[in-house]
């Protein structure tokens, strides 16, 4: 329904009409009917020839009185609503569609999830593998904090040289000879690093220079023995040939050498170690006489030598091999040592 009943015009929005204020979708009121008066039209009457006419007309009948009119009785004005009172039409309503698909999306998706696919036949072992390694980690740990801490072979090698007594397995050992005829000594005490209070004597020593930060650094050869790899004694050239006598506190007996075979000190961002020579191989010289040689592989690393026990108040290092001078702007043709290790105990 477009227009209103009563009055034709078109609705608008509300219950009412706009313009009459008749109730939307009312019937249209009653009007009642009024029977239309009869009129009686006479006609003249004309004389007709030969007949005398009458002498008075008879009076014409009166129309009858018109019914009065029903009164309607009108009700009490109606209030229009608010919408009536608004002659803008407001827009439709968005009709909002509601998709349980996409509206259930994650629960949906949750519902459809596949069950966890069990453990296969094999997953076992990689527990059983962690746990045994977890336990040869502790082992490790107990050997290695139960040891003696100057007792470390790591980067040790085996005696060589004409003194270097092995044993069938192509090790040397500290141990007694059980023959009888020769006793190796032994010592007494607790195992020592007998270079840090020793006395170091080099050939020639390197002046000393400035860093990057304006700081003197010194390069002397007690340096060897200060337990800091990041200091270092070195020598102007290629030191080969060259020897380094280590004078020791009291006599020892050395069942074990070693050095830091060129200068591993990394500041600024600038590892000195390629920058410098670094030395090849050296030989190990005590006061009965006894030698053995070591080479050295290129890395910044204390590298020990297990040699046969022998007593000695001093050791002769002597250099017999070194690297080119390091190549770059920042390469220095000097040949370095960082520490130099010597364990043993105190002799009896």
């Amino acid at each position: 329904m477009d227009t209103c009943v009563q009055c034709g015009a078109d609705l608008g929005v509300g219950r009412f009409c706009l313009n009459c204020g008749h109730p939307i979708g009312a019937p249209v009121p009653a009007v009642p009917h009024v029977a239309p008066s009869q009129t009686v039209v006479r006609r003249p009457a004309v004389a007709e020839p030969g007949v005398a006419e009458p002498a008075e007309k008879a009076p014409a009948p009166q129309p009858p009185a018109p019914a009065p009119e029903a009164e309607v009785s009108e009700g009490p004005p109606v209030a229009l609503p608010v919408q009536a009172a608004d002659p803008t039409p407001l827009p439709p309503a968005p009709v909002v569609e509601w998709d349980p698909e996409r509206d259930l999306l994650p629960y949906h998706e949750v519902d459809e999830l596949e069950p966890d696919a069990p453990l296969t036949g094999t997953a076992w072992m990689f527990w059983v593998g962690g746990a045994l390694a977890l336990v040869a980690l502790v082992l490790v740990l107990l050997q290695v904090f139960d040891s003696d801490p100057v007792d470390d072979t790591t980067s040790e090698q085996p005696g060589s040289g004409s003194s270097a007594a092995a044993d069938p397995d192509g090790a040397t050992s500290d141990e007694p000879d059980d023959s009888g005829t020769s006793a190796a000594p032994q010592g007494v005490g607790k195992r020592l690093d007998l270079a840090e209070s020793a006395t170091f004597t080099a050939p020639a020593t390197a002046p000393p220079t400035q860093d990057f930060d304006g700081n003197l650094v010194a390069y002397e050869a007690g340096q060897m023995g200060d337990g800091n790899p990041a200091t270092t004694w070195r020598m102007a050239g290629d030191a080969s040939g060259q020897s380094i006598t280590i004078t020791l506190a009291a006599p020892g007996v050395v069942n074990r050498v070693g050095l830091v075979n060129g200068y591993a000190k990394k500041v600024a961002g600038v590892d000195w170690y390629p920058n410098n020579r670094r030395i090849l191989s050296a030989t190990w010289t005590f006061d009965d006489g006894t030698s053995v040689e070591q080479t050295f592989a290129e890395r910044p690393a204390m590298q020990r030598l297990k040699v046969p026990p022998v007593e000695t108040s001093t050791v002769t290092l002597t250099i017999t091999s070194v690297t080119p001078p390091g190549a770059g702007p920042l390469g220095r043709d000097y040949t370095a040592i960082s520490e130099v290790t010597l364990i043993g105990r105190n002799a009896a």
